[in-house]
């Protein structure tokens, strides 16, 4: 599965734990947060100003998709 605009983040959180550092790294601080364990990464990029292709790169080559 590749991780895209469109995916949860609690499906992330779930199927891909490895990748916690990460969305770290990009500026998920306290993931952890339930209101957005339903919500796209899209969404919560635009609420937090993180540049979402670099993130997405960064997930994607992590899970081995790109």
């Amino acid at each position: 599965m590749k991780i895209t605009s469109e995916t949860i983040l609690g499906n992330i959180l779930t199927n891909y734990p490895e990748t916690i550092s990460i969305l770290a790294h990009h500026g998920f601080h306290g993931i952890a947060c339930p209101a957005e364990m339903w919500v796209s990464l899209e969404i919560i990029v635009k609420s937090r100003g993180i540049l979402l292709e670099p993130l997405l790169d960064d997930l994607n080559t992590a899970i081995g998709a790109n």
